[in-house]
């Protein structure tokens, strides 16, 4: 069976979190300095593409 748009989001929000898991658990193993700047950055925009499609899963209509 085919899933839904809102069934599609909430796909989205859980592989973002888990994206976001283990952005984090790499940034506790990272030597370099640039690495973890480069780790960094990402994670904050992962962070804040799960606060957007949380909103938007929260928001949803129907």
């Amino acid at each position: 069976m085919q899933k839904n748009s809102r069934q599609q989001l909430q796909d989205v929000c859980n592989q973002l979190q888990n994206s976001r898991n283990n952005l984090t658990q790499a940034l506790n193993t990272v030597e370099k300095q640039q690495n973890r700047q480069q780790l960094q950055n990402t994670l904050n925009e992962v962070d804040r593409a799960l606060q957007t499609a949380n909103t938007s899963l929260n928001n949803f209509q129907g």
